[in-house]
This record gives structure tokens, C-alpha cells and sequence, in this order.
């Protein structure tokens, strides 16, 4: 089930505000070291840490602040050095997180094993989605394991929350799976996890398994999906075992399903969330209108992401 396994020691990243208190999380659940990228001292806190400087600019560009960011490439790589697993948690839809990413993975992957937690952005923030899915296409040909939480898809299903409280349930999703992954490993390639509200396993399982219809078109192109059931240790065995079933009766294929226990609890009620091998295929390659078009064989990307060099060019005055 498992073909990607965790290897001590394990390194988590928090990239921007977003990833940093994410990291911090990751961090107490698996106890692991820690390490902050930011281009704000705000988010540095007294972890061990990485500053971007931005410089003159007060608030940079996605291309701005990733050259700033390749400007730290020897500091990032030196730090990241002599793990056996790196976890990287970026925010997709912040502009640290798009811009430094890929710069982040493509260091990490040269450590260890890389996995990447990424988070996408809510369908309202339009300027956000292309760079948010340019970056997501980089940070997944580094990754060995990405795995993509859709803020979208979920404040969809749940449209009574508020921005915060989206926020506060899927991060808790990516602890509770961060945690499993410590002991049980995970899937290579793409994949998207899915979760839900707090309530009875049966209606957290459907809400979730909604959230991931909205990211992948049908469940006949699921491979393997993972159920983490927190708050499981107040289910029976039987109702575990007619959980895993519901989920097989869905996904069809033998073998599909599989179930963890988090050992995180999920407040009042059981909560489900669900990590399922995704196709090639994804909402997330429409954020780049382009890449829809042109053949992933015939782009024309360079090995190293666009960024905005400051570049200093000493032009005579000629009268």
C-alpha cells in the first residue's frame, strides 16, 4: 500500500505564515525538527530559521521574492542537509509559499525523501489561482510525494464557515495525516486529501468523499485511498469495519481502501479524512489556462522557476 516510507531524522519546512504554523504543529505531533522560511521576521519565532530578505521592497512580487529566495539557495540546501525526510508545508495561495516553493523542493529533493503538504486557494481569490497552479506543477515534479489540500472544495461543501475556521479544520487535517504518515508512510506522485467537519463517521466519510469529487472527475480513476478516521478510538470495530466498507463500495476496485487511526482527536464526534492517489488529471491544472493547451512535451519552462532578478546595468549617458 505504502511504497514511500518515512526515514529518521525527519526535517519539517514551514514556508511563509501559513506553513510556519503548520510546521510548528507538525513538530509536537511527530516530534521531529523544524525549520522556518519566511521574508517576514514575524513568522520566524525562535525556531530555527531561514530569512528572506526582501530588501528595498516592501511588498515584492511572486518573482521578486523567489529571486530573493535563490539568493538563500546555499543557507536553504546547508540546513536541509543530513535528513532522511523532508516535509515541506506551503500555503499555495500566499505569496511566500508560491514564490519560495519551488525553490524550497528543489533543494529538499537532493536531502532525502521530500513530501510536500501544498494548500490551494479558495476559488475566490482569482488573482491567486495561476500562480498557485504554475507553482504546484513545479513543486510536484520535485516532490516525491505531494499531497494537495483544495480550500476551495471544502469551504464548498461547508459554506456556512468562515475563512477561519476553513483554515482551522483542513490545517488540523494535514496534522492528523502528518502524524500517520510518521508511522505508516504514504503514496507516491499526487494526492489529494479531503476531509470534513466533525460529526457521525458515516456523514464525515460522504462530506469528504464530496470534497474529493469536486478535485478529480469520478472515483473510477482512485487507485488507492487512505481513510484517517480521527477520533477513532470512539468507533467499535464493527463500525470501523463497515466504514472501510462504505468507502470500498464507492471506490469499487479491490484492494482500494485502506484505513489509519490518527491518534488526534476530533473534538465532539469522529472526522474522516480521506487521501486518495490522484490521476494526472486534477482541477488544478485549469488554474493555468496555458497548460491546458500546449502538450506537457512540447513546454517550454527552464529548469530553474521565473523569477525577477535585480539586475544593475551600467549604461553611459551619450550625448
Amino acid at each position: 500500500m505504502y511504497d514511500l516510507q518515512i526515514s529518521s531524522p525527519v526535517l519539517v519546512v514551514g514556508i511563509g505564515g501559513a506553513g510556519a504554523k503548520l510546521a510548528r504543529e507538525a513538530k509536537k505531533a511527530i516530534e521531529c525538527d523544524c525549520l522556518i522560511v519566511s521574508n517576514d521576521k514575524r513568522d520566524l519565532g525562535d525556531e530555527n530559521s531561514v530569512l528572506v530578505n526582501s530588501g528595498k521592497y516592501v511588498n515584492p512580487s511572486t518573482l521578486k521574492l523567489r529571486s530573493f529566495a535563490q539568493g538563500k539557495a546555499d543557507q536553504l540546501r546547508s540546513k536541509m542537509e543530513g535528513f532522511g525526510t523532508v516535509i515541506v508545508m506551503a500555503n499555495l495561495a500566499g505569496m511566500a509559499g508560491a514564490a519560495m516553493a519551488p525553490i524550497v523542493c528543489s533543494l529538499a529533493k537532493d536531502a532525502g525523501t521530500l513530501i510536500t503538504f501544498a494548500v490551494m486557494p479558495f476559488g475566490f481569490e482569482k488573482d491567486r489561482l495561476f500562480n498557485a497552479g504554475v507553482t504546484l506543477r513545479r513543486v510536484r515534479d520535485a516532490s516525491h510525494s505531494t499531497i494537495v489540500i483544495d480550500n476551495d472544495a471544502f469551504l464548498d461543501n461547508n459554506s456556512e464557515l468562515s475563512k477561519e475556521e476553513c483554515y482551522s479544520l483542513t490545517n488540523s487535517a494535514i496534522i492528523g495525516v502528518v502524524s500517520a504518515l510518521s508511522s505508516q508512510g504514504t503514496r507516491s506522485d499526487m494526492n489529494i486529501l479531503s476531509t470534513s467537519k466533525p460529526g457521525d463517521s458515516e456523514t464525515s466519510l460522504r462530506d469528504s468523499i464530496s470534497m474529493l469529487y469536486q478535485d478529480v472527475a469520478g472515483t473510477d480513476a482512485i487507485k488507492r485511498a487512505v481513510l484517517y478516521v480521527m477520533g477513532g478510538d470512539k468507533l467499535s470495530i464493527s463500525a470501523l469495519n463497515q466504514l472501510v466498507s462504505y468507502a470500498r463500495g464507492i471506490f469499487k476496485e479491490e484492494g482500494t481502501t485502506e484505513v489509519a487511526m490518527s491518534s488526534l482527536q476530533a473534538g465532539a464526534g469522529v472526522r474522516v479524512s480521506l487521501v486518495a492517489s490522484a490521476p494526472q488529471k486534477t482541477r488544478f491544472d485549469s488554474y493555468d489556462p496555458l497548460g491546458e493547451i500546449i502538450p506537457m512535451d512540447s513546454h517550454l519552462d527552464w529548469d530553474e522557476p521565473d523569477s525577477a532578478p535585480e539586475i544593475q546595468l551600467a549604461i553611459p549617458v551619450i550625448e
